[in-house]
């Protein structure tokens, strides 16, 4: 990962919705409610510390038609060389209005021991046209940031990268808060790898939508690495479900196969553009 992802970064600003001809109140209009559960498996190791993992994770999203609640849920068991396991659970929940205006967000952890750590919590707030905006943490407690201009939250990012597909663009480097991390806002570098016509699937929730197949990559703002904190690739559908998850930890890869998918009809007649 030494190529030079931060010279891309640097020289594509984050590109705005009007760009992909999305208005910035209207990002998460093709979106709609899921269940998806995904089965996680080893597919990659650099490390000699680790000689296996496994899990699974669960993601919910509800149209509450005047926002998205979202709750992903995922468990990690690791063999450690000497034989032991660590496991790891982790719960991020959030709101998302679908005025683009608020996000809030809670990510929690469990170790082996089963003790629940608070990673992040707090609301987001664009304030500004620009998608600028403050972050209010109450955990880390009494902790303000700014959101630079042109921050996206997670749906509003989802459809900032489905919209590029259908308009045949390679790259975008939208910044993203997503409330994972208690630095604010991240740069992400987005790389379109290909666009495909509705077809037949597994998944006849899936059937009717095209597909985009993204490779995602996280940044810290203020680090000048060029290797990101962390990497993933899928293939996102139009309404938002996605398949053939790639997530790169750094030490291990893990692909992440679609098992259970179930896509409730929209008790929100307008959320979904025609």
């Amino acid at each position: 990962m030494k190529f030079s992802a931060l010279a891309f970064l640097a020289a594509l600003a984050p590109l705005p919705a009007a760009a992909l001809n999305v208005s910035s109140n209207s990002l998460a209009s093709r979106l709609t409610g899921q269940h998806a559960v995904y089965n996680l498996a080893l597919s990659k190791l650099r490390t000699h510390d680790i000689t296996g993992a496994t899990g699974q994770m669960s993601f919910n999203v509800t149209d509450g038609c005047t926002g998205w609640a979202t709750t992903q849920h995922m468990t990690l068991i690791v063999r450690n060389v000497d034989g032991s396991l660590t496991k790891s659970v982790s719960d991020y929940v959030t709101w998302e209005s679908k005025d683009g205006k608020t996000l809030s967000f809670s990510l929690s952890e469990s170790d082996n021991d089963g003790k629940v750590k608070i990673d992040s919590a707090g609301i987001a707030t664009h304030t500004g046209p620009d998608n600028s905006g403050v972050i209010k943490y109450t955990t880390p407690a009494n902790t303000v940031l700014k959101m630079p201009a042109g921050t996206l939250f997670p749906m509003q990012h989802t459809e900032a990268l489905l919209a590029a597909g259908r308009a045949g663009v390679k790259f975008i480097s939208p910044l993203l808060f997503d409330g994972t991390t208690t630095d604010g806002a991240q740069a992400t570098f987005v790389t379109v790898l290909g666009h495909h016509a509705p077809g037949k699937t597994r998944w006849p929730a899936l059937d009717g939508d095209a597909s985009t197949d993204v490779d995602i990559a996280f940044f810290e703002r203020k680090n000048d690495d060029e290797t990101p904190d962390f990497r993933t690739s899928m293939q996102y559908y139009e309404n938002g479900v996605a398949n053939a998850l790639v997530l790169d930890f750094g030490d291990f890869v893990m692909t992440g196969k679609l098992n259970a998918l179930s896509v409730p009809p929209s008790i929100c007649p307008a959320s979904r553009a025609p």
